[in-house]
């Protein structure tokens, strides 16, 4: 004797644990049929384990001083369905010159899934600047050299300075050009 076709079915798609499972349409088969009347099937329980998605944060690269870029990811499996992800990556806290690490921040793929998060790196380098002197520059014959000015482009970032002076060509004669 055996039990032949039908179906059993979970209450709901949804992971869990103990979750009734429902069978039904099921008869039995054999030589020996004759014997037995099928008057159902028991209710059982099961588990709908969670699926693993494995998200693989990707490298990034910003300027000293710019916005974040916006931090993405690869993942596989595909979810199932209509399911996708919600929240965000985030990384580890810092602005300066250096590598920070991205991490699974809020992101999140609901409650069938559990994410094995690989993280990546965010570098952050530096920032060019050019000081140029400014133009038009003079002092008078005999005088000390006066501070010397210049313009730094693009700006410099929050509070940071830009430490030292020019320096100039050495020299006093009169109506020469001296480099700065």
């Amino acid at each position: 004797i055996s039990l032949a076709g039908g179906t059993a079915t979970f209450s709901n798609a949804q992971a869990g644990v103990a979750k009734v499972v429902i069978s039904s349409g099921m008869s039995l088969s054999g030589t020996a049929i004759a014997n037995y009347n099928l008057t159902g099937v028991a209710t059982t329980i099961a588990n709908i384990n969670k699926a693993i998605i494995i998200v693989t944060a990707e490298e990034k690269t910003k300027v000293y001083g710019e916005a974040d870029p916006l931090f993405t990811y690869t993942f596989e499996p595909a979810l199932v369905g209509t399911d996708t992800f919600t929240g965000a990556l985030s990384r580890r806290n810092g602005e300066d010159i250096g590598t920070y690490a991205i991490n699974a921040g809020t992101l999140n793929a609901g409650t069938n899934y559990t994410i094995a998060f690989v993280s990546a790196d965010l570098g952050i380098t530096i920032k060019a600047i050019t000081v140029t002197a400014n133009p038009g520059q003079t002092k008078v014959y005999g005088d000390i050299d006066p501070v010397l000015s210049y313009t730094v482009v693009p700006a410099l970032i929050g509070s940071d300075i830009l430490g030292g002076a020019l320096s100039r060509t050495a020299g006093e004669n009169i109506g020469s050009a001296y480099a700065i």
